[in-house]
């Protein structure tokens, strides 16, 4: 019975419990600034200046660059699983946290975890230790050498809270442009769990089964300071319910 099963699927690798959780993970100071850096208009950028030498016998004209003082702005390659870090959230433009409903009705504002467990060596979890039932809601990247709970080492995955709490990774994006976006959910442990996309809280990709491992890709135009939530839910079962996501985020440009 499931009852009987007590477990999901965070916590067989983590084993969990609250004693553990009082002495065994790193409080991480949560940096309240966004990473937005402005937009940038090209025309902006090294435009050419004209200049008339009165000294020479012919007016010549010199073109000579401006320097706007700021460069430009790389194109972006992000990707979920290998930008992952424990040292700081947020970390760049990810942010890792939970909101405490559906995300897509009304879920309020997204509330960033703030330590770090360290119970399982080599799978680190981001959770809040003011909102955590079995180290849950969390994010991880399993680092081992070994398959956890249906996690492949390298994978990064996230579990819902027990109390509908959606497990919630944002990007925020550096500039405007357009990106390009790969997402698919996966199986993961043996409960089933549901996976959505959201921009700046409009919901773009739905999932009411992760475990269909259905792959999205989408062009996505974006302000600077807007953010992408990759969220995933329970579907009122707690249990079992470790989640991996695989998620690129491009310039459409530097495809």
């Amino acid at each position: 019975m499931k009852n009987d099963r007590l477990r999901f699927a965070l916590l067989v690798p983590f084993a969990i419990t609250s004693a553990l959780l009082a002495s065994g993970f790193v409080a991480c100071d949560s940096d309240s600034h966004s990473p937005v850096i402005p937009s940038l208009d090209a025309a902006s950028i090294d435009a050419p200046v004209t200049v008339t030498d009165s000294s020479l016998e012919e007016d010549t004209a010199i073109e000579t660059p401006v320097d706007s003082g700021v460069d430009a702005i790389a194109p972006v390659s992000a990707d979920i699983a290998t930008d992952f870090s424990v040292s700081a959230n947020p970390n760049g433009a990810w942010s890792y946290g939970y909101v405490p409903g559906d995300p897509a009705v009304d879920a309020g504002a997204l509330v960033l975890f703030s330590a770090v467990s360290n119970a399982t060596p080599n799978i680190p979890a981001w959770y809040d230790p003011a909102n955590s039932v079995l180290g849950a809601p969390a994010a991880w990247r399993n680092d081992s050498a070994v398959t956890n709970t249906s996690i492949a080492p390298g994978e990064f995955a996230v579990h819902p809270g027990n109390a509908g709490e959606y497990a919630v990774v944002r990007w925020t994006a550096p500039a405007a442009g357009v990106y390009s976006v790969a997402l698919q959910f996966k199986t993961g442990d043996t409960g089933d769990t549901n996976g959505l996309l959201l921009h700046d809280g409009v919901v773009l990709v739905t999932d009411d089964s992760t475990s269909a491992e259905t792959v999205h890709q989408l062009d996505v135009t974006l302000a600077a300071g807007s953010h992408l939530d990759v969220a995933v839910g329970g579907k009122g079962d707690f249990y079992f319910d470790s989640t991996p996501i695989h998620l690129t985020i491009r310039s459409a440009s530097s495809n």
